[in-house]
């Protein structure tokens, strides 16, 4: 089981760096949705958690085009980290498969997580399976969660 407790001081604020038009979750809404469906998990809980990757894991973009980055978008699943668990590096290269890939590490995540466990504390154990407080990964998970940037572009 997960535990993590939760934490004021984390911040939730929209960082600078954010660059939210880099986000395609309007575009893959099919997708996850049936990610969701599939591994029962809430399908705003992983837009949310997809926003953010998309709009704070561009960083290693060079890197993707070597194929020497550690993790995929667009859930941002680390290979080095898990290996082969959730899909080969070349099958992650698919959105479907990456989407269903942090759905299914979702699932588990949240099958091992106190039932009241908050959008918060949930998307901290994405972050960082070794969390013990929300951090800010975490509390700007949950903002996203609340402000769902991403209906700019699709419909409810």
């Amino acid at each position: 089981m997960f535990h993590v407790a939760e934490n004021g001081q984390a911040n939730g604020k929209r960082p600078d760096y954010e660059a939210t038009k880099l986000s395609t979750v309007a575009g893959y809404a099919k997708q996850l949705d049936g990610a969701a469906r599939i591994y029962n998990v809430d399908p705003r809980l992983l837009r949310s958690i997809m926003h953010m990757e998309e709009t704070h894991g561009y960083y290693d973009e060079p890197f993707r085009w070597f194929d020497r980055d550690s993790s995929i978008r667009p859930m941002n699943i680390n290979t080095k980290y898990w290996g082969d668990t959730f899909g080969t590096r070349h099958e992650l290269r698919y959105a479907e498969v990456n989407i269903r890939a942090g759905a299914n590490l979702l699932s588990r995540i949240v099958a091992n997580m106190p039932k009241d466990a908050s959008v918060a504390q949930i998307a901290t154990v994405y972050n960082d399976l070794h969390a013990n407080k929300v951090n800010d990964y975490g509390a700007r998970v949950s903002a996203i969660y609340d402000e769902q940037p991403w209906l700019n572009g699709e419909q409810r």
